[in-house]
């Protein structure tokens, strides 16, 4: 573990704040969406694939919000596992 770049890479951060994305039906899967703050150059799209703790996870909502504002992204996070 003496290589380890970022100890919160191991131990995980928990953000605070409310999502500001919408839900979704894209191609049949429900689907966060983030986008960028009107006005903004939309860059291009980011999917989001969460971990164990599933696509309505605050954090990775968050996470998706922040990658769409600061970065200028649409951002989805699908449920692929349908729940």
């Amino acid at each position: 573990m003496a290589n380890i770049p970022c100890r919160d890479c191991v131990t995980g951060t928990l953000h605070s704040g409310s999502p500001t994305g919408t839900e979704t039906t894209i191609h049949g899967i429900r689907t966060y969406v983030a986008q960028p703050d009107e006005g903004q150059t939309k860059k291009g799209l980011i999917v989001f694939i969460t971990d164990i703790f599933g696509w309505k996870m605050p954090n990775s909502r968050l996470l998706a919000d922040r990658y769409a504002k600061k970065g200028g992204y649409i951002v989805y996070i699908p449920d692929f596992l349908r729940g």
